[in-house]
């Protein structure tokens, strides 16, 4: 495993903290918080950081059903934080303690890309 590749894994694992704390305290407390967009935004920096440091490990962007399945999830991430920042914006009540069933959606998604990447590196070690 390059040194590259190392940190890479330290900033997609820093985005599954910073996401899912932000996702999964916003469903308990059932209300979207000023603190839970910040916590997207880093969970998307991370990410972002993450998916740069593997394009410049290979070199290349290679298309496999991981890669887009992460593409999607990103966008989506970015969205998400979009989104959650206007809902915090308009102060609709409705839409600050329903927000967190497109949150979870999100995570999941973001879950999958994650989780292949997980078992596509250790396949490689192995």
């Amino acid at each position: 495993m390059t040194p590259i590749l190392i940190v890479a894994v330290v900033f997609f694992t820093l985005a599954l903290i910073f996401y899912s704390v932000g996702v999964w305290n916003e469903r308990l407390s059932k209300r979207l918080k000023h603190w839970h967009v910040h916590l997207f935004l880093m969970g998307v920096i991370t990410d972002a950081i993450g998916t740069w440091l593997m394009f410049e490990n290979l070199g290349y962007i290679k298309f496999t059903p991981h890669t887009v399945s992460g593409f999607i999830a990103f966008f989506l991430m970015v969205f998400h934080y979009f989104w959650a920042s206007r809902v915090l914006k308009i102060n609709d009540e409705e839409q600050l303690t329903n927000f967190h069933k497109f949150s979870i959606f999100v995570w999941a998604i973001w879950m999958v890309s994650y989780l292949s990447g997980m078992v596509l590196g250790i396949q490689r070690i192995v």
